[in-house]
């Protein structure tokens, strides 16, 4: 009958072989994999969500120059892979009603639009271009000056146009209000039509020169252009009102429109986010604007627009740091989906950074641990297999014990160790030998 304690000592030894096999990655390893998944899990939680692929600009009416240039926008960012749905409406005052309300996260905004709007977080992205006010006359009713337009019909935007809110103030300034002048709530379009029929006297736009009706309304015999002749005046009061001449020839060279140099008042265009915006996303913004506004213009040189001054509303930090700065390193050289990614990602570097340093002390004990405690259980096996010999073993028992023995001696030999260790190993491997030669010996004495 097989004796027990042999029984007994095979199986611990094979249990502990099979757990040294299966647990000693576990045991050094586990622990630290599972506080970086945790760290993982954590931080992934707080970033925020990636950038939309879909949102929306509101930018006035289809006939305007904002939706003109909205729809440049959308093209320059489809290139990229988003999708920006331009949303219609009767003009700046009702793009800030939508932006404060939170139901818009984009909008192109004149400038002095928002002495209506509530305080908001709303963020200025940059100014754009300069938006001129025009005031056409009946050539038959013209005036030299807005205090002289008393008693006309005069068009000054529908309800809810930046027109109407830039118009309104500067007419109140020269004593016009709707006692003193029949004020028409008309949109652009209609305006142009009813100025061209003769059903008003005056109309008023704040438009950019490209916009289609301003060279059409120049070309018309019995329309003229009214000047604006005192600036510093409309200034002191409307600060957000800038002095800027149309130069002839300017809107049509061919056909010398305007016939003459006219100073004129003007407003600035911006783009301004709600606090939904993605950040993300205003490095693409900018980069279009640079692109559609960078050039010159009828009042500007290159490089003027787009920037950080002229603006109504705080300027968003990132915005700003591109204007200054130019793009990062990462949307240098990465499509922006991939920049956009990375650079939502660099939270994790704080994490990482912060379980490295002790990881990296740990490592080295935990390594000598590792190394010396596969030893002393090499060590603890050899025990067993020499307290085994010194009993009363047959043949075949014995035969078990040498084959058992030559398995820890194989398993000994292919392991790899440092060379600090190498004294401590090739003791072992004297002894696993030394053991070995004894229960051969005693073996072949049987």
């Amino acid at each position: 009958m097989r004796p027990a304690f042999l029984t007994m000592a095979e199986s611990r030894l094979t249990t502990r072989r099979q757990a040294s096999s299966r647990g000693d990655w576990w045991k050094i390893y586990g622990p630290l994999v599972a506080v970086v998944a945790i760290a993982f899990a954590v931080t992934f939680a707080t970033l925020d969500p990636p950038p939309p692929e879909r949102f929306e600009i509101a930018a006035g009416g289809r006939t305007g120059a904002y939706h003109a240039f909205a729809e440049r926008y959308q093209e320059a960012l489809r290139a990229d892979g988003y999708a920006l749905e331009i949303v219609e409406t009767a003009g700046s005052v009702e793009n800030l009603e939508l932006l404060n309300a939170g139901k818009i996260p984009l909008a192109l905004i004149q400038g002095g639009a928002n002495a209506a709007a509530v305080d908001s977080d709303l963020r200025s992205l940059a100014s754009l271009f300069y938006e001129p006010v025009w005031i056409f006359q009946r050539r038959d009713r013209a005036t030299e000056q807005l205090r002289e337009m008393t008693g006309r019909r005069l068009a000054v935007g529908a309800v809810g146009s930046g027109t109407r809110a830039l118009v309104l103030p500067l007419l109140a300034a020269n004593g016009i209000d709707g006692d003193s002048a029949e004020l028409l709530e008309l949109d652009n379009s209609t305006a142009v039509v009813e100025l061209e029929a003769g059903s008003v006297d005056a109309a008023f736009f704040v438009a950019s020169p490209q916009a289609p009706f301003v060279a059409r309304l120049l070309a018309n015999e019995d329309i003229e252009l009214l000047p604006i002749v005192r600036s510093r005046a409309y200034r002191k009061d409307h600060p957000y009102l800038s002095r800027v001449v149309l130069g002839e020839g300017v809107v049509d060279l061919v056909h010398n429109l305007p016939d003459r140099d006219v100073p004129m008042l003007a407003t600035t265009a911006s783009l301004v986010a709600a606090p939904e915006l993605h950040d993300n996303i205003i490095p693409l913004l900018i980069e279009a604007a640079q692109e559609i506004h960078g050039t010159s213009g009828a009042f500007v040189d290159p490089g003027t627009f787009p920037s950080s001054e002229y603006v109504d509303f705080p300027i968003n930090e990132v915005a700003d740091r591109y204007l200054e700065r130019g793009p990062s390193f990462l949307y240098r050289v990465l499509p922006h989906r991939t920049a956009a990614t990375i650079d939502r990602l660099k939270i994790l570097l704080l994490p990482f950074v912060t379980l490295l340093i002790p990881v990296l002390r740990l490592a080295p004990p935990i390594y000598r641990w590792r190394i010396r405690s596969r030893i002393y259980r090499w060590y603890e096996d050899l025990k067993w297999i020499d307290e085994s010999r010194r009993h009363d073993l047959s043949k075949e028992e014995l035969d078990e014990l040498v084959a058992t023995i030559a398995e820890l001696e194989q398993e000994v030999t292919d392991v790899s160790v440092p060379l600090s260790y190498m004294d401590e190993y090739y003791r072992l491997r004297n002894h696993v030998e030394l053991i070995h030669r004894k229960l051969e010996r005693q073996r072949s004495s049987v």
